[in-house]
């Protein structure tokens, strides 16, 4: 498999556990399926060589390529659903997911990634039922041009991120437990929410608000002033207020971790860590969220980072 990326990035992972011996690990077979799981891995690396470079040197080897097809198919779904609402195509979405339903029933496919998906779903815990409520969630997204309340914001999450996740889960063999299960779904809303304010200017481009209506009544802005990129000092409060829910959410998936099982927290104290040092340089760009083609910085904290890396390392020496 050859490395993606930039030199830094092809150096760090050949320090990974070569990707053949993590194939063997996985207990994936010689042969096709393994062309197959590649073609997944290559999908992840592609869309997210930020996060890639880590999965490969940190996560357990037996794990990865399980991940790399969950992974996949949730980058296709996204990449179908996630489109300007001007130029939306339900029906080439919905042919995709016909192929993933019909998939799941005779256990073949055309899509090399696809077909790996298919092999873990054998192999691993997964639960169809998660898979059918995963479509559906990104079903709900064709052409959604905002959120009414903030309850509609919980509702995408539950819909859209959740059943991803449980197959991540899954895939990892992780227990389905309630103390997982409140873990994941606060991290979720945390990634969610930093997604939000980090993509602003691209969402409100695309015809998409990430915003609660009610919130832009409550500060007496208009999607008209925040498409325009009016830098009001109600928009700069509405912006505040964005970011201080987004600031609580992280907190609160902080102190869920602490009681969630170690493969959780494994999994999430790493994306949170990175994502809340996001959040710092967001905070900082006020009404600039709004320009396309602002560059907001990661200002990373040591203590923080040192904090959280040392428990990453010390839910991984727990799990190997």
């Amino acid at each position: 498999m050859t490395a993606p990326g930039p030199p830094l990035l092809r150096q760090l992972l050949t320090r990974a556990t070569p990707w053949q011996r993590t194939l063997h690990l996985a207990g994936i077979p010689h042969g096709r399926l393994r062309g197959d799981y590649t073609a997944a891995a290559h999908v992840v690396a592609r869309r997210y060589p930020g996060a890639y470079a880590p999965v490969r040197l940190l996560v357990p080897p037996a794990w990865q390529p399980h991940l790399f097809t969950v992974g996949a198919l949730g980058i296709h779904a996204d990449c179908l659903a996630d489109v300007p609402v001007h130029r939306c195509d339900p029906a080439a979405f919905h042919a995709w997911a016909e192929q993933v339903r019909r998939g799941l029933a005779t256990g073949s496919a055309e899509q090399p990634f696809l077909r790996a998906f298919l092999h873990t779903v054998q192999v691993r815990p997964l639960d169809p039922a998660d898979v059918h409520d995963c479509l559906a969630g990104q079903a709900c997204r064709l052409g959604l041009t905002g959120y009414a309340t903030e309850q509609d914001h919980h509702d995408n999450v539950d819909r859209s991120n959740m059943p991803a996740t449980r197959l991540l889960l899954a895939a990892c063999r992780v227990p389905r437990h309630p103390r997982n299960e409140t873990a994941s779904r606060l991290a979720l809303d945390a990634a969610q929410r930093w997604d939000d304010l980090a993509d602003l200017a691209e969402d409100l481009r695309d015809g998409f608000l990430p915003l609660p209506e009610t919130d832009l009544r409550r500060f007496g802005v208009t999607r008209a002033d925040l498409e325009a990129g009016r830098d009001t000092p109600a928009v700069r409060a509405l912006l505040a207020h964005a970011c201080g829910k987004a600031r609580a959410a992280f907190e609160a998936a902080r102190a869920a971790l602490d009681d969630a099982d170690p493969e959780v927290q494994f999994l999430y104290r790493p994306l949170l860590m990175c994502l809340f040092q996001g959040l710092k340089g967001v905070e900082r760009q006020g009404a600039g969220l709004l320009r396309p083609g602002t560059l907001w910085h990661f200002r990373l904290s040591p203590t923080e980072l040192i904090g959280d890396t040392l428990r990453t390392f010390h839910h991984r020496l727990r799990l190997t």
